[in-house]
């Protein structure tokens, strides 16, 4: 009898001890970080840099004066330029923490599929975990606009029968979206990867 002689994939993302005896991981993803972190860098990249050029006309910086220190902030009082400045670097800070709750929402999700399973981790330091058995699985659905073919990632929702709350969910930014919906497909309808024996 034939035997599959394709190496398992060991979990890096998803935490291993999750995993039940036999069951084996197909695919593990986080969303990408063109979904989660180009808002906030073009954010902090135009606040930033008002913030500075805002900076160095109130300073008088030799060489940093343009259109914009010239005609607005030299413009104003100098009490406005102040005011102005510490606008401007409220903005930054709040950039930076914009920044980081969208990191910190990108590392803590991380998707996977089994075998038998359908799999949701959330957390970083506490780690909580939904599940669809790919038996409930009844079909997965892909959206992607003409930006996210572009960038190589879509939506994903996984509907199922039964009460799961991951039935109702959109997972969004999902790197390679039809490649994860064929292996959950497959796992589900025992073919493909799913019915590799041993």
């Amino acid at each position: 009898m034939a035997t599959s002689s394709a190496p398992r994939k060991m979990p890096r993302l998803l935490k291993a001890t999750y995993l039940a005896d036999q069951e084996y991981l197909l695919e593990e993803t986080r969303a990408t970080a063109l979904f989660y972190l180009p808002g906030p860098i073009v954010y902090l990249i135009v606040f930033g840099f008002l913030a500075w050029i805002t900076e160095a006309a109130r300073r008088n910086w030799a060489g940093q004066i343009g259109w914009y220190s010239q005609h607005v902030v030299r413009a104003l009082p100098k009490g406005d330029r102040v005011f102005l400045s510490y606008f401007f670097d409220f903005l930054v800070v709040l950039g930076l923490l914009f920044l980081l709750v969208r990191y910190l929402r990108w590392v803590r999700t991380v998707y996977a599929v089994t075998n038998r399973r359908v799999i949701v981790q959330r957390g970083i330091l506490s780690r909580d975990f939904d599940e669809i058995p790919v038996l409930q699985v009844r079909g997965v659905d892909v959206h992607q606009s003409v930006g996210d073919r572009i960038l190589g990632f879509g939506t994903v929702r996984v509907s199922s029968e039964g009460s799961s709350r991951l039935g109702n969910e959109d997972w969004r930014g999902i790197p390679k979206p039809f490649r994860f919906q064929k292996l959950i497909e497959d796992a589900a309808q025992g073919s493909g990867p799913a019915a590799a024996t041993h």
